[in-house]
C-alpha cells in the first residue's frame, strides 16, 4: 500500500478511536464559523442578493419585488442571533453543526424563493425571458455553496444529508418553473458533483487537522512527562512561561551540609535483583528528599544530587532551603536517620542471605550551584561540601578508626551496623537531644598518632563523631 493511501486510512482509523473528540472539534469549528468571518461573509452575500434582486425587480415592475428582500430572512437571523443566542446558553453550541445545516437547507431554499418570485411575472412579458437569462446557472453556485460545509464525524452523514439537499432544492425548481429547471439540467447536477468535492476536500482537511493537532498534543504531552523525569516541577513552569533552562536554579555560591551515603561492601553483594534493590532504595531516598517540596520559596527536606551506582549524595540546605526552621544541621542529621530507616526497610525486603549495612558522611561547607557548559544541561554542585562528605564517609576504611567504631558497636551489642560519621562543625551546631547520639574521637589521640592518621581535605577538624545504628 503506498503512503498517500495510508495516510488517509490513518487519518480515519484515529478519528473513529477518538470519535468524541473528534466530535468536539467539529462542534468548535462549527460555532467558531457561526460567529466570525464565515458567517459574516454569507450575511453580507445574503444582504446584497436580497437588495440587488429587490432593485432588480422593482426596475421591471414586478409587483412581488418587495418581497425579494426577505427570502434570506430566516438565513440572516440565524446569522445575527446565533452570537446572542449563546451567550445566553452557552449549551446551544452543541448544536452548531445542526445550526450549520439549518443554514445551509434555509439559504437554498431562500433562492427558490427569488426564483419564484421573480418568474411570477407574467410568462409573455419580456422581463420574463430577461429573468430566465438572469437566473440561469445560479443553482450550480447555490447548490455547491449549500452542501460544501458540513461539520459531521462521518462522511456519509455528509453525503446523505448533501442528496436531501440537493432533492429538495430540485423539487422546488421544478414545482417553481419546468422551464427554468430543463433550462438548468446541466447546471445542478454541476453544483451537486461540485458541492460533493469541496466537502470531501473540507471534511478530509479537517480530519487531517485533528488527527495532527491530537497527535502533537500527545507527543508534547509525552515529552512534558519525560522531561519532568529530568527537572523539578518549578523548573518545567518556568520553562513553559519561557525561561531559559539555566535561570532556574540558584547558581550563587551558599552553604550546605552535604550527605554522602554508601553500602558498605556492596562489591560483594551477588543477588539476581540487586539492580531492583539499589532502584527501589534510591527512589526511597527521593521521595525523603522530595518531602514538604515547594517553590515559593525553594524548599524540601533535602537535595537528591545524584546517584553513584551503590551511593546517593544529596545536600540539605542549597540548592533547596530546609522545611522546618530547626538548624541545618539537626534537618540534616533528621534526614540521615530517615535514608537509615528507609534503607533498612529496603534490605529487609531484599531479604538477601547477609546482612548489609550502610555508612553515611555529613560536612558543612560551601557549595555552589552549576549547569553544564555542553550537551545536555544538567544541574550539579560542587564546592568544598562534598569533598569534606565524601573522605568523611569513607573513615569507615580507615583500620585504625573502624577497629573503634566495632569495638563500640560490641558494647551496644551489634556485629555488624550501619553507620554516620559527621563533621565537628555540623556535631556541635546540633540540638542536645540529636548531639547526645553521637561518639567523640579525638584526633590528637595517641591511637591515632601513632597509627599515622591524617585527616585529609579538613585540616582544620580535631574531632570526628559517629553514630552507630542497628
Amino acid at each position: 500500500m503506498s503512503r498517500a493511501s495510508a495516510e488517509p486510512q490513518k487519518y480515519s482509523a484515529y478519528c473513529q478511536e477518538h470519535i468524541a473528540e473528534f466530535r468536539d472539534q467539529l462542534r468548535d469549528e462549527a460555532d467558531r464559523a457561526l460567529t466570525s468571518w464565515p458567517a459574516r461573509t454569507a450575511l453580507v452575500l445574503f444582504i446584497l442578493s436580497s437588495l440587488i434582486t429587490f432593485l432588480d425587480q422593482s426596475s421591471k415592475s414586478n409587483p412581488l419585488a418587495v418581497y425579494t428582500i426577505f427570502t434570506y430572512a430566516i438565513p440572516i437571523s440565524i446569522v445575527l442571533l446565533y452570537p446572542f443566542a449563546t451567550l445566553i446558553s452557552a449549551s446551544l453550541t452543541k448544536f452548531s453543526y445542526y445550526i450549520i445545516d439549518a443554514l445551509c437547507i434555509t439559504a437554498m431554499l431562500g433562492f427558490c424563493m427569488a426564483v419564484h418570485l421573480i418568474l411570477n411575472g407574467p410568462a409573455d412579458s419580456p422581463s420574463h425571458s430577461q429573468n430566465l437569462l438572469l437566473l440561469q446557472g445560479q443553482i450550480a453556485f447555490v447548490l455547491a455553496l449549500g452542501t460544501a460545509f458540513s461539520f459531521h464525524t462521518k462522511f456519509w452523514i455528509t453525503i446523505i444529508r448533501n442528496a436531501l439537499f440537493c432533492g429538495a432544492v430540485v423539487l422546488s425548481i421544478y414545482l417553481i418553473s419546468d422551464e427554468y429547471f430543463l433550462m438548468n439540467r446541466l447546471p445542478i447536477f454541476e453544483g451537486a458533483f461540485m458541492g460533493a468535492m469541496i466537502s470531501w476536500v473540507f471534511y478530509d482537511g479537517t480530519r487531517t487537522r485533528f488527527y495532527l493537532k491530537s497527535t502533537d498534543a500527545d507527543v508534547r504531552q509525552h515529552l512534558y512527562n519525560q522531561l519532568s523525569k529530568l527537572v523539578y516541577p518549578h523548573q518545567l513552569e518556568r520553562i513553559k512561561l519561557g525561561d531559559e533552562l539555566e535561570n532556574t536554579m540558584p547558581l550563587k555560591e551558599g552553604k550546605a551540609i552535604i550527605n554522602v551515603f554508601d553500602v558498605q561492601r556492596s562489591s560483594e553483594i551477588r543477588h539476581e535483583k540487586t539492580a531492583e534493590f539499589f532502584m527501589g532504595l534510591f527512589q526511597s531516598f527521593l521521595q525523603i528528599c522530595m518531602k514538604g517540596y515547594e517553590h515559593n520559596p525553594l524548599r524540601s527536606q533535602a537535595f537528591r544530587l545524584k546517584e553513584t551506582g551503590d551511593g546517593f549524595i544529596s545536600s540539605v540546605g542549597y540548592p533547596f532551603l530546609p522545611i522546618d526552621s530547626r538548624s541545618l544541621a539537626d534537618s540534616a542529621v533528621s534526614t540521615a536517620l530517615l535514608m537509615f530507616a528507609a534503607f533498612n526497610r529496603e534490605v529487609e525486603k531484599f531479604n538477601y542471605s547477609r546482612p548489609i549495612k550502610a555508612a553515611m558522611g555529613l560536612a558543612y561547607n560551601s557549595v555552589q550551584g552549576t549547569f553544564q557548559s555542553g550537551g545536555i544541561r544538567s544541574y550539579d554542585l560542587f564546592g568544598d561540601a562534598l569533598i569534606q562528605a565524601s573522605k568523611y564517609e569513607e573513615l569507615r576504611k580507615q583500620p585504625v578508626l573502624w577497629d573503634l567504631f566495632t569495638k563500640r558497636a560490641e558494647v551496644l551489642g551489634l556485629e555488624d551496623f550501619n553507620i554516620l560519621i559527621v563533621q565537628e562543625v555540623v556535631y556541635n551546631s546540633l540540638s542536645p537531644a540529636y548531639r547526645d547520639l553521637f561518639e567523640e574521637i579525638d584526633l590528637s589521640d595517641e591511637l591515632l598518632v601513632s597509627n599515622n592518621f591524617q585527616m585529609m581535605y579538613d585540616n582544620e577538624a580535631k574531632y570526628i563523631y559517629y553514630h552507630i545504628l542497628e
